[in-house]
């Protein structure tokens, strides 16, 4: 039979590098090439002589064998894989090896190998095969073609003249079978029908399975609606698996996609499946399914729970070193968790806790007082201030970057730092919603709390009761100063330079609380100033009142140096009670519930709310936010306990 020569282009020194592979890994990566050819079948025989040692490796598949007619390029070319230029097989499975390195590992085992190949052209059966050595690895000898009487296709590579160094380091037959079970278990679960044998051993999936958890995906959007899938994550006794298999309603493996959960410890494989991802099949889009903003949600649900259930596990197997915590009494938290919120945060620090002794063995022979210590550091950084974290971790006890990393993707998508941030800031808001009604309603205090030196005071540090969007920029001053700030956040130095503020009258009163904001829709040197006007609880708002807030207004209004052209004003009184003539002024024909004036460019308008109102108001807005967050804050006990927390030096005894 002629043969034929194939030289590979490719360095010495590259080749090398290939040969480092371990044996293992060398028998992997000859099952890839298997599957990447569409063997559905595929035999490892570890031939032996008659003392038991291994003479020769035999890997047999069923695949579609080695297309003759592209060897030049796909077997020649060593980066040039023709799997480099598609993603999948003719049967659709992801392609695993690109770069065509794949067959080189067989040199790793024995120093020559010869790969006899049966594929099927028309409606014939052809034959050739391809034999290397490892002392001329860029070298190849190839066969003719001829025909082959046949019934199935397929490659058979047989392996020589083994390197002995490399194979005492393959473990027994069971044992490279339980290895290999660890690598090919989510394939074979993916991809349905598929048989691997290992010297005998038929590789069973679902022997590696340490937990399977499945759950029922769900997300409301705007703009897509409802949003829903199901997700299988199984959980492997061994392996570095992280990997998420996309599936329609039909059981077919379409794609497969890394689930992005940086850890080690987390050996995991997750099944979505999703009528979403059936209609971007349908409509011929599943290629650019990252534009589709349904399977992006879905996605991002399914890889959340993931990330959930790892952490839920790692909750768990921290759960007795906390109890040695506990029992050491140096836990940095009393009592029990009063929300979702402080049992999520309980949740990681136990986490972090449980890996920094795994991490640091030497950690549970240090003192009570260090170990107390670096708790305590833990706990104010999760707490109050988690980019701190990175530092602890990495300076105080010295973690490397991967460990670093592993820590990292508990708090992966959302950071630690967003979550508790968001939540406190949420929680403490409707405290203070609560205990802001007590202050300025409840008989204790309705009557003790004064308008400047303690209402004024508190409501500083709270202006987004009147709108986030506003950013704080005076109080108590006159509307001369007002006018000084109004002129420089204009940033017209021009007018500022052409006013004699000593000679300016009519500008002596003082609203309590100014805010502004700049417009970001239309132009952007538009601005909305808004000012407040606060009034005692005990203070019912009658007429003198009305006409104090109108007289602020009015005198901006006349007055030539302040903006009207691209800033609007508004007015805002705010009060416990109003007596009948207020009543009626606020509430006329044609007028919105509460508006007091409106200038004729509508540049400047008067408003008059009651407490009750503004509070309601932001209850509502939080109303939703308060049930996820499971605050069980029915009364204004817990709020006003928040106030004099925090602002016990302006609340009355």
């Amino acid at each position: 039979m002629a043969l034929e020569k194939l030289e590979v282009q490719l360095t010495n020194e590259h080749l090398s590098k290939l040969l480092k592979t371990k044996p293992i890994q060398a028998l992997e990566e000859l099952i890839w090439n298997s599957l990447d050819a569409d063997a559905d079948e595929i035999e490892i025989i570890l031939e032996r002589n008659d003392l038991n040692g291994i003479e020769s490796i035999v890997i047999t598949d069923n695949g579609i064998g080695i297309n003759y007619e592209h060897i030049s390029t796909h077997f020649g070319n060593l980066g040039g894989s023709h799997k480099s230029k598609n993603k999948f097989s003719p049967k659709g499975r992801k392609y695993h090896g690109k770069q065509g390195e794949g067959r080189y590992s067989a040199f790793v085992l024995g120093e020559s190998v010869r790969w006899h190949s049966i594929l099927k052209k028309e409606n014939q059966f052809i034959e050739f095969s391809i034999t290397g050595e490892l002392n001329q690895l860029k070298v190849f000898e190839i066969s003719q073609p001829s025909t082959f009487f046949s019934n199935s296709t397929g490659v058979t590579v047989k392996i020589t003249n083994l390197v002995y160094e490399n194979i005492d380091k393959l473990p027994e037959s069971y044992d490279i079978y339980q290895a290999l079970t660890a690598t090919f278990a989510p394939y074979l679960l993916a991809y349905k029908g598929v048989k691997i044998y290992i010297d005998g051993y038929l590789i069973e999936p679902n022997n590696a399975i340490e937990d399977v958890i499945e759950h029922e995906i769900s997300a409301v959007n705007d703009s897509v609606g409802i949003v829903r899938g199901n997700l299988k994550i199984i959980e492997w006794k061994s392996g570095k698996h992280k990997n998420l298999y996309l599936y329609g309603l039909e059981d077919i493996c379409l794609d497969e996609e890394n689930s992005s959960v940086r850890t080690a410890a987390f050996s995991h494989t997750a099944f979505l499946k999703s009528k979403i991802i059936s209609k971007l099949v349908d409509e011929n889009r599943f290629d650019i399914r990252e534009l589709d903003e349904s399977y992006l949600i879905l996605r991002d649900e399914a890889l959340k729970k993931i990330k959930e259930v790892y952490r839920e596990k790692l909750a768990d197997a921290a759960s007795n070193e906390v109890i040695k915590i506990k029992n050491d009494k140096i836990y940095p938290y009393i009592g029990e968790a009063k929300s979702d919120v402080d049992k999520a945060t309980r949740q990681v620090f136990d986490i972090f806790a449980y890996k920094v002794n795994e991490f640091i063995p030497e950690f549970s022979k240090a003192t009570k007082n260090s170990k107390q210590l670096t708790y305590r550091l833990l706990k104010e950084a999760l707490e109050t201030n988690p980019t701190s974290l990175k530092f602890i971790l990495s300076e105080v006890l010295t973690l490397s970057t991967e460990q670093q990393n592993e820590l990292a993707s508990i708090l992966e998508k959302t950071s630690l730092d967003s979550i508790i941030n968001t939540t406190n800031l949420i929680t403490n808001r409707i405290s203070f919603l609560y205990g802001l009604e007590e202050i300025l309603y409840g008989e204790n205090f309705h009557k003790r709390v004064k308008e400047r030196s303690q209402l004024h005071k508190i409501l500083l540090n709270e202006l987004w009761l009147f709108g986030e969007h506003y950013s704080y920029s005076y109080d108590d001053v006159t509307l001369k100063k007002v006018l000084k700030q109004h002129i420089k956040e204009l940033g017209r130095k021009d007018v500022e330079e052409e006013i004699d503020f000593s000679k300016l009258t009519g500008l002596d009163d003082i609203p309590d609380i100014g805010l502004s904001r700049q417009c970001i829709i239309g132009e952007q040197d538009n601005y909305e100033n808004l000012v407040i006007e606060l009034k005692r609880p005990s203070c019912t708002i009658t007429e003198k009142e009305l006409n104090q807030i109108k007289k602020y207004a009015y005198t901006i209004e006349e007055n030539m140096y302040f903006d009207k052209e691209k800033t609007k004003w508004k007015f805002i009184l705010v009060g416990t009670k109003f007596d009948k003539y207020t009543k009626k002024e606020l509430n006329q024909h044609n007028r919105s519930q509460g508006l007091l004036y409106k200038s004729s460019d509508s540049n400047l308008e008067v408003w008059v709310k009651e407490w009750n109102q503004v509070i309601q108001e932001a209850k509502g807005k939080y109303q939703h936010l308060k049930e996820k967050l499971e605050l069980n804050m029915t009364n204004n006990e817990e709020g006003l306990y928040y106030l004099r927390e925090k602002y016990k030096e302006y609340l009355p005894e």
